[in-house]
């Protein structure tokens, strides 16, 4: 008899532990998925193997033993990430489990299977055995494993027999798989490439090195826009698959996986390569899930979630883009996927390649301390120049009379482009048609009812939407506030955006890629496809244009309002302009001919714009380090989160207020001085629950200790009278609001 430590199923932050049950399986494993008894009613409920003992110190005869077990379902080295997300993010031990789990897998396509031959057998032989359920036990052996529709259609099986015959541990629940392939209609598109440039063969020869070793280490590629790093990325995974071993390629944005998909498709043959995305249906990922956790596929691909695939011998894991924002979980567990791949690369002694041409401020900061190696790439592959960036001082076109979304610089670039058949890319980091809608006579501003924001007003859908809850509304014909008639939208977005540029360049093919426009399944591939086929002329877009994409036909950039992330409320503001700025520049110029970029602000003067028209990330870095550091901001301390959330705005500050009390006293010294707040939160209501903040600067190295105060007292908090009151945990988050 063995006795095991369980996680189990469930959606109550109280039920969060291992509980301990006995099993007669003598192979059962950490990572098996068992069926167990839970509760008075002893109902059945899904748990996973966390431990696994030959002993236990509760009394054996009140343990309750394992109804069935499914072999093998996590690795041990999943178990052990969990076990990490658990103790870094404070999230509960299933949220953790569900990640390394395709969504659906236990949903789709129920089938029922002998879970032991043999005891299933010795059933049959039983004369005791209940007719209905010897024939559910006899249709099984001999068809195999079969649908329950089918043994309900069929052969006449009841559900309740299903379940009577699962509970005696006869057959456990399996799957049908039917070895979809997702994006087969993307082509591969092998690169271009002769041999790897003098920088690039000396940060290769570092990286090989590395594998050759079989010591787990950090490199950081700090390579300009267009230099080369994903030839450097796929010569490293050859490397190691030529070792033996195997590779992950995560890229931030859905739309970049298809660039990738093409690339590494193309260098390492389809069959090599699985893809991994929250956009493919549920079968697609269970397919593609089982393909991998099999052996077939050598390189998973994919945005952050491919980092949970059931990957063996791991010798390479690569983050694209490092210093994107999308590599932070918003939702529970929210987790950092770089502080993931690292743990994955140390567990199976890989090495983690992080590249950027503009790394976060915590990376850069992690190569000047030694923990991170940091190799430079200063040159573009193709020797073309960094692309050439004006800034236009909107203040002074005012000034002129130019009231147009477009300064008279990049209009006349605009046109020239189109002479020269060259193509544009528009930035603008706001989609929608206007920022909100408001009346000129009494100032009445829309705002979702659930949320208390202002409302973005979408034309195309005559509709004013929510970003935060997706809450529509119909565009009002007269103030609801007032009655009067001058109720119209305000300020800029891409649709907006979009609608102006066709009016002015009428002659050009416009196209747009933001959120909107790629909700539909594969609008994003054919967007791209379009621009990078020479389809379109002006595409404008979001940060997802921003965002690493290789299109060798764009003669020019033109971001038409860089001020909008720089006066967000967060600490990050001035990182984020710096890093959008060089990042959509980086698209210009990436064929033979030097491209060109126009930059549109109001703050002119500011030093995260100045660095990024000069392609200069030491003085940005430089002058941000020495803000962070007067200011106690990460990488000099840990900056943790905490939001209340209740429908009651009075018990949500209440919950705040005594929490933020009780915390500064457990924790004492520096961190109870460190705890900031309550205050409301910069979204103070979102789908019907008030927000309110409190910020904890924490700089002592015993983090472990103070995340199990903060763990207790919110599970303490969830029985007292805080019980409605929400309480969510985020270490070091990307967003304050």
């Amino acid at each position: 008899m063995k006795y095991i430590s369980v996680a189990i199923e469930n959606s109550v932050t109280g039920m969060d532990r291992l509980y301990t049950y006995a099993c007669r399986d003598e192979d059962v494993r950490p990572g098996d998925c068992v069926y167990i008894p839970f509760g008075t009613s002893d109902g059945r409920r899904r748990g996973y193997v966390f431990e696994v003992k030959d002993k236990t110190e509760f009394d054996t005869g009140k343990i309750k033993e394992v109804i069935g077990v499914e072999k093998g379902l996590l690795s041990q080295e999943a178990v052990f990430l969990c076990a990490f997300m658990k103790e870094r993010y404070l999230c509960r031990y299933i949220d953790g489990v569900k990640c390394f789990i395709p969504s659906g897998y236990f949903m789709y396509e129920n089938i029922l299977n002998i879970a032991d031959v043999g005891l299933a057998e010795e059933f049959l032989r039983d004369p005791k055995t209940p007719k209905r359920q010897f024939r559910l036990v006899d249709v099984l052996l001999k068809n195999g494993p079969m649908k329950k529709s089918t043994l309900k259609n069929e052969f006449g099986i009841g559900y309740d027999v299903m379940s009577a015959v699962t509970k005696k541990g006869l057959t456990v629940q399996g799957k049908v798989e039917r070895k979809r392939r997702p994006h087969l209609s993307i082509r591969p598109d092998p690169e271009k490439f002769t041999k790897l440039t003098e920088e690039q063969q000396k940060a290769f020869g570092e990286l090989k090195t590395a594998l050759e070793s079989r010591a787990h280490k950090v490199f950081l590629i700090h390579g300009v826009t267009g230099s080369g790093k994903t030839r450097l990325y796929m010569e490293t995974i050859k490397a190691a698959i030529s070792m033996g071993k195997t590779a992950i390629v995560i890229v931030p944005e859905i739309s970049l996986t298809v660039q990738a998909i093409e690339k590494y498709r193309g260098e390492f043959g389809e069959d090599n390569v699985a893809v991994i995305h929250s956009k493919l249906s549920e079968g697609e990922k269970y397919d593609e899930w089982m393909r991998i956790k099999r052996g077939e596929v050598k390189i998973v691909i994919g945005a952050r979630s491919a980092l949970f695939a059931p990957l063996k011998n791991i010798g390479v894991i690569v983050v694209d883009e490092e210093h994107e924002s999308s590599y932070k979980a918003d939702n529970s567990p929210k987790y950092d996927a770089r502080e993931l791949a690292e743990k994955r690369a140390e567990y199976n002694n890989g090495i983690l390649v992080l590249g950027s041409a503009t790394p976060s401020v915590k990376t850069y900061s992690r190569c000047e301390s030694g923990e991170v190696e940091k190799l430079v790439l200063k040159h573009r592959y193709n020797s073309t120049p960094l692309p050439e960036i004006s800034i236009v001082d909107m203040r002074k076109e005012l000034i002129k009379g130019n009231k147009s979304i477009f300064s008279i610089k990049l209009y006349d670039e605009i046109c020239r482009c189109l002479e020269e058949k060259k193509q544009i890319i528009l930035f603008l980091n706001k989609r929608g048609y206007s920022s909100f809608v408001s009346c000129r006579k009494c100032g009445y501003v829309m705002r979702c009812p659930e949320c208390g924001l202002s409302m973005t007003y979408h034309k195309s859908e005559n509709a004013a939407v929510c970003h935060y809850c997706g809450r529509k509304e119909e565009m009002p014909k007269l103030c609801p506030e007032c009655g009067g008639r001058y109720i119209k939208d305000f300020g800029i977005g891409t649709e907006k955006v979009e609608e102006i540029t066709a009016k002015l360049f009428p002659k050009a093919k416009v196209a747009r890629l933001d959120l909107d426009t790629v909700r539909k399944k594969g609008s994003a591939e054919q967007i791209i496809s379009e621009l990078k086929e020479g389809k379109t002329d002006i595409l404008i877009g979001t940060q997802l244009v921003a965002k690493g994409h290789d299109f060798e036909g764009i003669g020019l950039v033109g971001i038409i309002a860089a001020d909008i992330s720089l006066n967000i409320s967060d600490y990050r503001a001035s990182e984020n302009t710096f890093q959008l700025i060089t990042q959509a520049a980086g698209r210009s110029g990436r064929g033979e001919e030097r491209g060109k970029v126009v930059v549109q602000t109001y703050s002119p003067e500011h030093y995260s714009i100045t660095a990024a028209a000069s392609h200069d990330y030491e003085s940005f870095y430089e002058e941000e380090k020495m803000i962070r550091k007067m200011m106690s901001y990460p990488p000099f301390a840990e900056l943790i989160q905490l939001v209340f959330l209740d429908e009651d705005e009075d018990k949500a500050l209440s919950c705040a207020e005594e929490f933020s009390r009780v915390l500064a006293v457990r924790a004492g010294g520096s961190a109870g001085e460190g705890i900031i707040g309550p205050s409301l939160s910069n979204i103070s209501k979102i789908r019907g629950r008030y927000r309110y903040r409190v910020l904890i600067k924490y700089k002592d190295k015993d983090i472990e200790e103070f995340m199990k105060i903060l763990e207790d007292m919110r599970s303490e908090f969830s029985y007292e009278k805080y019980r409605s009151t929400l309480i969510g945990i985020d270490i070091d988050p990307y967003s304050l609001v």
